[in-house]
């Protein structure tokens, strides 16, 4: 677990109004497995209700105003250390914004891996050198070009699920 353990963000608990501490890697892993299920069906509305039980603020001007097909999604890590963090539908279309503050600095790679793994995916052999990528026993796949050293640089990590291999990738 590595640093990640170590990360803690203060946090509200959906419905208590009061503050606690929270692991980092849980909120993400704990909103992901809340709001991927929602978005895979295209329910967006029940998607952002997820979003606001965790107090997560909504961009409404960049959510869809129809529907969206569940083939997927990206989620949008912009800079190294949660400093946002943007779930898009898999048209690209940004729906929901989460606002996520960890001033400890670390590897984008090792805060993915709790996540990911407890989504059911393993990190793949050979990564490329821009390149990280995971996969699951079902043939489903992440993955997301490493961070550079450039402050705020914008990491996308996309699931492809195995069900729809019609969708562009």
């Amino acid at each position: 677990m590595r640093w990640i353990v170590a990360l803690l963000l203060l946090g509200l608990t959906p419905g208590s109004g009061t503050a606690q501490i929270v692991p980092v890697w849980r909120i993400v892993t704990d909103v992901t497995a809340s709001i991927c299920p929602a978005l895979r069906d295209g329910d967006v509305e029940a998607a952002v209700r997820v979003a606001r039980a965790y107090h997560y603020r909504i961009d409404e001007t960049g959510r869809p105003t129809a529907p969206i097909a569940g083939s997927g999604q990206y989620v949008l890590l912009h800079g190294r250390h949660f400093d946002d963090l943007v779930l898009a539908a898999s048209d690209g279309v940004a729906w929901c914004a989460i606002t996520l503050k960890q001033a400890t600095p670390g590897s984008m790679e090792d805060a993915a891996e709790p996540q990911l793994a407890r989504l059911g995916f393993r990190r793949a052999p050979g990564d490329a050198e821009d390149r990280v990528a995971w996969t699951s026993e079902t043939g489903d796949a992440a993955s997301f070009p490493t961070p550079r050293p450039e402050p705020r640089a914008t990491l996308a990590v996309r699931f492809r699920y195995a069900v729809d291999r019609g969708s562009t990738d």
